[in-house]
């Protein structure tokens, strides 16, 4: 009985789920071809055969619809890097340029290069903005995560030498970060153009560091 009473629950839930997927593949649409500015609410309910309020409903605003864009490829990065592993043996600048590239492919799956301008002109325009709080805790997500196979790969003992780990990715993460606005304010580069560009920056940076402490 409690299993036929659970039923409709479960059906509301999946055209919840439904709808919501709806509402947020229509906005990815129409801000890849129209534009963040250009694209309204009333465009999306139309693209996504339900009203206005409805996407209210499900999203407050169009800033919140790219922040729900972004979280979406977060958690997919973040449960794909969970079975990712490095070859073994590995080096410094070969195991940063593979997670980098790694990002650099599921950061551009889900959204194209319009969107991501977007956010960046919104970190400029309004620092204090949700948008911007969301992508600080990515970053630090991120750092943290390169950090912890930095030190796996070379087989951290001593917290010297994790600090370095923990140095190294941020500055490897932020060197990304410049070369992937790069990426995205140049229509014409391609992703395979710019990994190739990652990697090639990422097997310097291995060759002129050291890991191990006091050398």
């Amino acid at each position: 009985m409690a299993a036929v009473e659970s039923t409709p629950t479960g059906l509301r839930e999946r055209q919840k789920s439904r709808r919501r997927r709806e509402i947020l593949d229509a906005a990815k649409d129409l801000f890849e071809t129209d534009g963040y500015e250009e694209t309204t609410v009333a465009k999306i309910a139309e693209m996504a055969e339900v009203s206005a309020p409805t996407v209210f409903n499900y999203f407050g605003s169009k800033d919140e619809l790219i922040v729900a864009l972004v979280l979406e490829i977060h958690e997919d990065g973040r449960v794909f890097m969970q079975s990712w592993r490095p070859e073994p043996g590995v080096g410094v600048g070969e195991l940063l340029g593979d997670m980098l590239c790694i990002y650099a492919e599921l950061t551009m799956k889900l959204a194209g290069k319009r969107i991501w301008r977007y956010a960046e002109a919104t970190n400029i325009r309004n620092p204090d903005s949700p948008v911007v709080r969301m992508f600080a805790e990515i970053e630090a997500y991120h750092v943290d995560e390169i950090g912890k196979f930095l030190c796996a790969a070379i087989g951290a003992d001593t917290a010297e030498t994790q600090r370095n780990c923990a140095f190294l990715a941020s500055v490897a993460y932020r060197c990304w970060n410049a070369r992937f606005h790069d990426y995205i304010r140049d229509s014409d580069m391609s992703l395979e153009t710019h990994k190739q560009r990652v990697r090639a920056e990422m097997r310097k940076l291995g060759d002129l560091v050291s890991l191990t402490p006091g050398t």
